[in-house]
Parts: structure tokens; sequence; C-alpha cells
């Protein structure tokens, strides 16, 4: 089934690119306003927390006794509980001497880092005393508290001090609670929607690189088989997923689907160097035949008038020389006719449509050939279709199509070996008004290398051209029958040789 081409231009790809270059620009904005709004949370997180912790050092001023470094009221352990459970954190009343005399708990790290003092408190060191030199202002700080806390986690601290008429160090109240620890849950939990823009980013991003890559690997592809081209390598091609190398112009029905402007340049592209390439081996094999089948006969011609000449031969052999100069000027013009004729057919003029009998144009043919089956002792076996009182008719140019027939039987008789057998055959196909002609022979058959190239000009299969002929004739009947609108075929027979089909249309 033949594939329908679907066509997008280059346009509009630029603005799909562009729109998705748009999108990950308004994710980039989205993250920054992310990081804004959790910045500005966090900030107000940490003045809550140290407005409790400010009240916490306000209430136990009262109670606090700065000489001792105790407090002498049970009672504020109340407050102390109740700021720790609203505030979610862990609440450290400090005195003067680094002492926590009052505390809700204390986190694995820290307790197993602090020492206790003779009177069984913990105590901290100097630099876990956040307002020591703060003057009266309170501190706040994320991370883990200098090192005192769990490093798995981040925490939010809040120091505030404990005021003091002097003015002097009388302690201070701390806060801390788990912002969130570093895993990965607790991550995408609460960060859920940073993790949304930057997986969209990353994918947006992905796309952008994929079109990106899609627009300019067809253009360097293109670059590069067009420099090779250049260089004089035709066996270059731009390859792509979903276009062959090579183009599918003789099979329409297996033509690749194009996507866009670019590959459908890359499809022209392959068609064209494929044809330039085809132009280019047709140009050797036919420099490669003419030369030499122009080259013995004129080798030959030459050398008999010179023999004349110079006496080399004498008169009495004048005749016999003259007969075999004869016969080469023959095969010369034979050869040119049978170009002239392949150029004529090429521009698809001379022909002269009609309606005759196929059956009785292969038996004239057959006879025309009789000689040559007859010096091989060949065996012809037919097997016609007969219709409209024995006749098959059909619709042509009947004497190209007799130089169709001529062609392959010849071909046919020259590869089949002595005593072998050829088989001709006219039938109808499933096609309407079409019937099909088929020609087998017994003999070595067509190497399966050489099967795409047979009907290709000067072709020959027989590389060292001890087999006569020009490699035009099977050219040249291809070239009839597309003029005809009828398409031959070969393969092999299962006689064991090669086997020839063409189709004809009936009237």
């Amino acid at each position: 089934m033949k594939k329908t081409r679907l066509v997008h231009s280059l346009y509009a790809r630029t603005i799909m690119l562009l729109s998705l270059s748009i999108l990950v620009v308004f994710i980039i904005l989205g993250v920054v306003y992310y990081g804004i709004v959790s910045v500005t949370s966090q900030r107000q997180q940490a003045e809550q927390l140290l407005g409790s912790a400010q009240a916490v050092a306000d209430v136990v001023v009262d109670v606090y006794n700065p000489v001792t470094g105790e407090i002498n009221d049970g009672s504020v352990r109340s407050y102390v509980n109740f700021a720790a459970r609203s505030t979610g954190s862990v609440v450290w009343v400090v005195n003067s001497y680094g002492e926590i005399i009052m505390q809700t708990g204390v986190p694995t790290e820290a307790a197993r880092q602090l020492e206790r003092a003779d009177n069984g408190y913990y105590k901290l060191d100097q630099k876990y005393l956040g307002t020591l030199n703060s003057a009266g202002n309170g501190v706040s700080q994320t991370g883990n508290y200098n090192g005192l806390l769990d490093g798995s986690s981040r925490w939010l601290s809040a120091v505030w001090p404990i005021s003091s008429p002097t003015g002097a160090f009388a302690g201070e109240v701390q806060l801390h609670r788990v912002v969130s620890a570093r895993t990965i849950n607790s991550f995408l939990m609460t960060n859920s929607l940073l993790v949304s823009f930057f997986i969209a980013f990353v994918v947006a991003l992905v796309f952008v690189l994929i079109l990106s890559r899609n627009i300019t690997r067809p253009i360097r592809l293109l670059t590069q088989t067009a420099d090779r081209v250049y260089r004089g390598d035709l066996s270059a091609r731009v390859e792509l997923p979903g276009i062959s190398g090579h183009s599918s112009t003789d099979d329409p029905e297996h033509e690749a689907v194009v996507t866009d402007d670019l590959t459908v340049l890359v499809h022209t592209m392959n068609t064209m160097i494929e044809k330039l390439e085809n132009q280019e081996r047709d140009r050797k094999d036919f420099m490669s035949s003419v030369s030499h089948d122009l080259r013995t006969p004129i080798t030959s011609i030459k050398g008999f008038i010179e023999g004349m000449i110079d006496g080399t031969v004498p008169p009495d052999r004048y005749q016999h020389y003259l007969d075999i100069v004869k016969q080469e000027v023959l095969r010369l013009q034979s050869l040119v006719q049978t170009i002239f004729e392949a150029a004529l057919l090429e521009s698809g003029s001379g022909l002269h449509q009609s309606v005759f009998d196929i059956n009785v144009l292969i038996k004239e043919d057959v006879i025309g050939l009789e000689s040559l089956l007859t010096e091989k002792n060949l065996g012809v076996q037919t097997d016609f279709l007969e219709e409209q009182q024995g006749r098959l008719m059909v619709t042509g140019d009947r004497e190209a199509i007799s130089r169709v027939i001529y062609n392959i039987i010849s071909n046919a008789i020259k590869f089949t070996p002595d005593d072998g057998i050829i088989a001709l055959t006219t039938r109808r196909t499933s096609r309407s008004r079409e019937i099909e002609v088929i020609i087998e022979d017994s003999g070595a058959g067509i190497p399966e290398q050489d099967m795409p190239y047979i009907f290709d000009r000067f072709y020959k299969a027989d590389k060292s051209r001890n087999v006569k002929g020009s490699g035009l004739g099977l050219y040249i009947s291809r070239t009839i029958l597309t003029a005809h609108g009828q398409r031959i075929h070969a393969s092999r027979s299962e006689l064991g040789g090669a086997k020839f089909s063409f189709t004809l249309s009936t009237p």
C-alpha cells in the first residue's frame, strides 16, 4: 500500500522550537519565583521562631537567678513545654555558664558531643552560645548549628538572650527545629513544586535538543555527502531514519515517508546522486563495451587491408579476406544501428501501434532462429493460449515486439547448452485485458548478483566478454516494453535457467 507523504514546513518546526524555548523561559522564571518565595518563607519562619525564643526569654527572666544560674520557679517549665509543642522545636534554656538548665530534649548527635557539668547539666562550648557577642540582639541561622546538631537534617535555630540589668551575658534561650531532612523522600515532599519545575525544565530541554538535532543533522549530513560527491565518491548517500540511502523511484509503492522540507531535500539529493552514479556507470560501460566491440573488427579490417597493400596477402586470397572485411563492416554497421535504435527508443518515438496475433509472431521468430536451434540441437516447448478462433490478439508495434522476442530467444539459445530446452508460454494475467509472454531455458541461469543490472545499457553478465554481443539487447527490450506502458521481469526458471516474462495489452 502506498504511504501518504506528510510534509510539514521548516517554518512550522521553527515555531515549535521557539514555543518550547519560551516554555523553558517560563519554567526558569517559575523556579526563580519559587526561590524567592522559599527565601521569604524561611525568613518568616526564622522570625516566628525568634519571636518564640524572645517570649520564652521574657518569661524566664522573671524567675532566673543570674548569680546561681538557676531557675527558682518550676512553673516556667510548663510554658517552655508549650513553646516547644507550638513551634515543633526543642527548647534549651542556657545560663551564663553555658549550662542547659532547662530543656525539652537533646538530639542524639548533640548529646554525643556535649559534656556534662558536675551538677549534671549539659554544658555548651562558647562557640555554641549564639548571643554571647550579639549586643543584646537575637540571632537565627540554618544548618546544623556549627556542627552540633544532626548533619543529615537541615535545622532552623533561633537564639534570644536573657536580659541582664548590667548588660553582661546572663544566658540565652535556644530553639532548634528540623526544617527538612536531607533525604530524597523528604526533599521531594517539601520541595515538590521545585522538583516539578525542574523536571519540566529537563523535559523541555530534551525536546529542544532533539528538535535542534533533527534540524541540524540533515544539514550536516547533506554537507558531508555533497563534499564526498564533489570529490568523486558517487556511492555517498545521506542516511536518515525512514529514508533509504537509495531512491525508490522505480518502486513508488515502497517510497519512504517524508516528514518535512529537509527530509524532502535529503530524498531528492539521494535520488540525484543515484542518477549521477547510474549515468557514470552507463558511461563507463558504454566506453568499455563500444571500445571492445569496435576495436576487434577495426583491427581485423586494418590488418587485412595493410596485408593487401604491402603484399603480405597474395592476390589470389583477396576475395577471401575482402569477404571477411565485409563481414566486419556489417558487424560495425549492426552495432551502430543498435546504438541508434536504443537512442531512438529512449526518445519514445518510432512506435506504430496495431493489432496482431502474438502466437503467430512468436512462431515466426522461432522459425527465423531455426538454424541456431538446430546447431545446438535445442528443443522448443510451447504452451500457447488460444482465443478468438485459435488466435491471441494483442496491441502494440509488431516489429518492436518481434525485436523483444527475438532478443530474448536468441539470448536463451546463446546460454543454453547443447540438447537443452527452451519453453515458450502465453497466458492471461490477473489483470483484465492483459496477457503475459514467458520465455524460459534450461541453461545456467542469471547469477543473483547480476539480476538487478541485466536490463541496464551495455551490461554483460560475462565480464570476460567471451560471449559476443553489445549488451544492448535486454536494455532495448525493456525500453520497447516501457514505451508500450508494459513491464518485463527476469527470474530463475523451474527448468534451471533464466526466465523472462513481459506483458502486453489486448484490444
